[in-house]
């Protein structure tokens, strides 16, 4: 009798596994937070994803709330994400500095693959610069020049994202920099000619080229500004891959693909809106949705591409 019960239970048991809903099927069911690793102030991220908030809510039927968690150098929220439940309610809007150079380093208790991608979003535009005066407007001309002269480049560090893309130029280029890293840095190093080139946010440099006093060589960006169409990207002109210093939503690996789609399509039907985009361009930053594959295959070769630069550079081993 005890083993008929047994199989009547495991029969029951397997047809209720075959007919119930997966986990995923009545997703979302309680409020969703969105991480953001860095102080509210007057991040971009935090104004447009705020903004972006009571949209979402309402398409997804849920509150959708925005949770800044700074410190660490944005490691310890994206550490808290990787480590979260993935259950579908709890996404973080993570940069490239913590998913990719600061994992290269060795700096993050989490692998880049401890997290998801379901899409990157924006980016901080960042532009390299000379004095207007400067014998070259590009790239190429800048390595032909430095074939026979020194070219001082002004940057934050070298472990910096927009400095790595200025090596890997340079790499490509067949030239070296005179570089130097500054605490403070500012556009004022090359217009007085204690610098040449510099790597800096292209808003902080509007002023100067607008006066004359210095001129964009290449945007670090997949496509080119909108306030800037003739000046190429650092791909256009044959010196690095459509690098950018990106932002990105991101969730724990392990969440299930029907989640991060649902939460995809709402994420960015809302960011498509004419309201959000208004927003996005007064708070600066560049849109570029790229969905979870396209966002993968490019962090794999920034994972390769800025080990490789880092590597030479002695910043790892």
């Amino acid at each position: 009798m005890g083993k008929k019960r047994a199989v009547l239970f495991l029969a029951m048991a397997i047809i209720i596994t075959m007919v119930a809903p997966p986990a995923w099927a009545d997703w979302p069911k309680k409020p969703i937070q969105i991480i953001i690793p860095w102080p509210a102030g007057n991040d971009p991220s935090t104004m447009v994803t705020t903004l972006m908030a009571p949209h979402l809510s309402t398409k997804l039927g849920v509150p959708v709330k925005v949770i800044n968690k700074p410190g660490g150098g944005a490691v310890l929220a994206t550490n808290d994400l990787a480590r979260s439940r993935p259950d579908g309610y709890q996404f973080g809007l993570i940069s490239i500095g913590p998913m990719i150079t600061q994992v290269l380093r060795g700096k993050t208790p989490y692998k880049n693959q401890d997290l998801k991608p379901v899409g990157l979003i924006w980016s901080s535009p960042f532009t390299l610069a000379c004095r207007a005066d400067a014998p070259y407007n590009n790239i190429k001309e800048l390595a032909t020049y430095a074939e026979k002269n020194k070219v001082r480049l002004a940057h934050w560090g070298l472990g910096a994202v927009p400095t790595l893309i200025a090596m890997k130029a340079a790499q490509i280029g067949g030239f070296t920099w005179q570089e130097t890293a500054y605490k403070s840095l500012n556009p004022l190093l090359v217009v007085k000619g204690d610098a040449d080139v510099i790597t800096f946010s292209t808003p902080g440099l509007k002023d100067y080229v607008e006066s004359g006093q210095l001129k964009l060589l290449a945007c670090m960006l997949p496509n080119r500004l909108p306030q800037y169409p003739r000046v190429p990207t650092v791909k256009e002109q044959g010196y690095g891959d459509p690098y950018s210093i990106w932002f990105g939503i991101f969730a724990p690996a392990a969440t299930p693909d029907e989640i991060t789609a649902k939460f995809s399509d709402a994420f960015f039907g809302v960011m498509a809106m004419a309201e959000i985009q208004e927003a996005i361009d007064k708070v600066g930053v560049i849109p570029h949705p790229t969905n979870a594959m396209e966002t993968r295959s490019q962090m794999d070769s920034e994972l390769a591409n800025f080990g490789e630069i880092m590597k030479g550079l002695g910043i790892i081993e």
